[in-house]
């Protein structure tokens, strides 16, 4: 039997930018840039670099001449991926006089931008709007002035507003760490099965690009259709305060850093339209309790679903995915109920929500919200 963990996820994204929103997550600040700090510039540089890569050297000592000229324009900061004393050790032989920050593998900036070589950079503004991305010889002192000059007022950012340490996070004690600091990290991650859980603050979700697209809409498999792109596997770190409250935000940083447009449209499918016949046979969120408060989450047996603090819509789209045929409640009850019942069997299904949820099942023609994902 799987067990699983969801969320009730509502709220839909119609049109959706560009954008890798920060803050980034990363392990640790390795040296501070030299030539100028973080006063709240319009733009921001990410320059991925590595040990091994010989001409990331005069690619940074340029990305240098341009912090010296551009110190209220821009801020510019190197990322490499290696072991913390690779790049120190690196660092005393070849000094780089920005800021030098180690990426956080499980969540990196690299799978986060998609860098495929080095060297390779972002400008981006510090809301996260990218500019350019690709060779760094691409970002030039009168690319800054064009940008900057159209930017009419500088952001009201922080360091912590880009750029969240988990290394300051484990020194800080996590228990006590509040979300509104944690950052939104996506990234390609192969061989990774389904699993979606919150803790200390923090949101995680791996699985296929699918089902998230699926969880973050609250639909099912029948409703999100991949076009010209292969379902791959995805890791996913957020604010858990934040996906509780602004899941809008949340899928659109998804298409932006993914490079995904996801469109909405209406189709018609025939399927099984749940009602509720009888509301007062409703079980609330008691009847069952598998530990920490709130929890939700399912189990699937070989002949029954249990479930723990899930919506009607939940348990439609739970049954479309496990029996193969599509099913669709478009009612307004968004309460968190618990449920046990059989699904195997069509009539003893049908019969065991009725007779003790109130909930009736029947054939019919469906005029349901879908979703379009592809590559930008």
């Amino acid at each position: 039997m799987n067990l699983k963990y969801i969320l009730t996820i509502a709220g839909l994204m119609l049109s959706l930018s560009s954008m890798s929103q920060p803050p980034f997550l990363i392990d640790k600040v390795i040296s501070k840039n030299q030539i100028t700090t973080f006063t709240n510039q319009k733009l921001l540089v990410i320059d991925f670099w590595a040990t091994w890569c010989g001409p990331c050297v005069p690619a940074t000592k340029q990305l240098e001449i341009i912090q010296e000229t551009k110190p209220n324009d821009v801020f510019i900061v190197s990322v490499s991926d290696e072991k913390e004393d690779v790049i120190s050790t690196f660092l005393q032989k070849k000094p780089i006089r920005l800021t030098v920050i180690r990426d956080y593998p499980p969540n990196s900036m690299i799978s986060l931008f998609n860098v495929e070589r080095r060297p390779y950079s972002v400008l981006l503004t510090t809301t996260g709007e990218v500019l350019y991305s690709g060779h760094p010889s691409g970002i030039t002192i009168e690319l800054i002035e064009k940008h900057a000059s159209r930017l009419k007022s500088k952001g009201k950012k922080e360091w912590d507003d880009l750029f969240t340490s988990m290394a300051d996070r484990v020194a800080n004690n996590t228990t006590n760490y509040k979300a509104k600091n944690v950052g939104f990290n996506i990234s390609r991650k192969p061989g990774v099965s389904k699993s979606i859980y919150s803790e200390n603050g923090i949101f995680n979700f791996t699985g296929r690009i699918s089902e998230l697209i699926e969880y973050m809409t609250d639909c099912s498999s029948w409703q999100v259709s991949l076009q010209n792109m292969n379902d791959y596997e995805v890791a996913m770190t957020c604010s858990e305060n934040e996906m509780a409250t602004d899941k809008n935000k949340i899928l659109e940083r998804i298409s932006g850093a993914l490079r995904l447009d996801i469109r909405s449209q209406s189709k018609t499918i025939e399927g099984t339209i749940v009602e509720v016949a009888d509301a007062k046979r409703l079980w609330n969120d008691e009847q069952i309790s598998w530990g920490a408060e709130n929890s939700q989450g399912y189990i699937i047996g070989s002949d029954r679903i249990d479930a723990d603090n899930i919506t009607i819509r939940q348990v439609a789209n739970l049954l479309s995915d496990v029996k193969k045929t599509f099913f669709y409640y478009g009612g307004q009850d968004t309460q968190l109920h618990d449920w046990s019942f059989h699904y195997l069997y069509d009539n003893l299904m049908e019969e065991d929500l009725l007779y003790n949820f109130g909930i009736k099942l029947k054939k019919g023609k469906i005029r349901v919200p879908s979703y379009m994902v592809s590559p930008m």
